[in-house]
């Protein structure tokens, strides 16, 4: 049986999909691939691996059984196809993009796979139905092993993110004339054209993009998937 895993690999064993909410923030079920050994006295190759939790030890299991499927039999409900798959390391950016996507109809999901933001629009009326309703069975099947969905506009709340800004300018004039710009219907322009006034544009989309990086963060580290910037 071929090796698919190399030393360093960051690998899940399947009974992370069993983990709540809240388990699945640590790194239970996650391990670091040491390499392969021979076993001295019966030549089997041997996979060497390190838990990311617990005591920190090293551990060896058979290659074949580290590499073996899931049986399917008796955990019915788990998605992932093999025993240890290798734990995907996603773009940060890709998910920043989806954040400042989310007040777009429809809801995106992160496919960790390719790994890439696939839409699932609200009305179905200028797509392909049956293409849609194939993605829409693809997702379910993989629904928080492949496929997690993203960040929607109340997840973002831009609001809120604007009054944090305006909090945190300096006493004076323009925080008073941002602060009074926040609130009710038609916050957006009058919040842009505050902006303009005091000549703060550039320092909001500066704190907007480091906002909207911290949700991203925040929202993979939520669901165990791991990211680089």
């Amino acid at each position: 049986m071929e090796n698919r895993f190399s030393a360093g690999d960051i690998v899940q064993h399947f009974k992370r999909e069993m983990l709540s909410e809240e388990e699945r923030r640590s790194q239970k079920y996650l391990y670091e691939i040491v390499g392969t050994a021979t076993h001295s006295e019966t030549g089997d190759p041997m996979m060497v691996y390190r838990p990311l939790y617990g005591d920190g030890g090293m551990y060896v299991r058979p290659l074949e059984m580290f590499l073996s499927e899931v049986d399917h039999e008796k955990y019915p409900d788990v998605k992932q196809h093999f025993r240890f798959e290798k734990l995907a390391s996603v773009p940060l950016n890709i998910v920043v993009e989806a954040v400042d996507m989310a007040s777009l109809e429809g809801v995106m999901y992160l496919d960790i796979e390719k790994p890439e933001i696939v839409a699932v629009p609200e009305d179905y009326s200028l797509y392909d139905v049956a293409e849609l309703e194939e993605l829409e069975k693809k997702i379910g099947a993989g629904y928080g092993s492949r496929y997690f969905r993203l960040p929607e506009q109340h997840d973002v709340n831009d609001q809120r993110i604007m009054k944090n800004f305006a909090e945190a300018l300096p006493d004076g004039p323009a925080k008073d004339d941002v602060c009074s710009s926040i609130g009710g219907r038609g916050t957006v322009r009058r919040f842009r054209d505050s902006l303009e006034r005091c000549g703060l544009k550039q320092e909001w989309e500066a704190y907007r993009q480091e906002a909207y990086i911290q949700i991203a963060r925040d929202w993979c580290e939520k669901n165990g998937i791991r990211y680089t910037e």
